[in-house]
């Protein structure tokens, strides 16, 4: 949305606008901007998630490192648990998917076994925190 559009909807200047978002930029609470794109009409149409168990912990950098230039991956995180790590991946189809996991995922420094998911439908998916408006945000008691 322009920041114009923002400043017409809280009936403030643009000015104010432009000064508040790089006080927050300045702050660190907004890191950057982004551009979401449609994974879908690009062709990758499997969502899957994998969970990865990995022989050493100290290598966990060099495992992060090794997913993170896979570019069908897309998030990585670091859990507790059976696993060590969770990832997120798109691809184009089932037989995308079988190979990216056996050429690429499998492949990684530390790797020992993995659980793959694939996801059917995502009925939410957010991106970045939501945050309630002053009437959305319940009365205390």
């Amino acid at each position: 949305m322009p920041f114009s559009e923002i400043a017409r909807r809280a009936n403030v200047a643009p000015a104010t606008i432009h000064e508040r978002v790089n006080r927050l930029r300045r702050s660190g609470i907004i890191q950057g901007f982004s551009v979401r794109l449609n994974q879908k009409a690009l062709g990758y149409t499997v969502t899957a998630f994998v969970h990865l168990r990995t022989e050493l912990a100290e290598n966990v950098e060099r495992t992060v490192a090794d997913l993170s230039a896979i570019p069908e991956v897309e998030e990585i995180h670091v859990v507790t648990g059976e696993y060590d790590l969770w990832i997120k991946v798109r691809a184009r189809d089932t037989a995308h998917l079988q190979s990216l996991l056996i050429n690429h995922v499998h492949r990684v420094t530390g790797f020992v076994r993995s659980a793959t998911e694939v996801c059917l439908t995502t009925p939410l998916e957010r991106h970045g925190q939501a945050i309630a408006t002053d009437e959305e945000v319940p009365a205390e008691r």
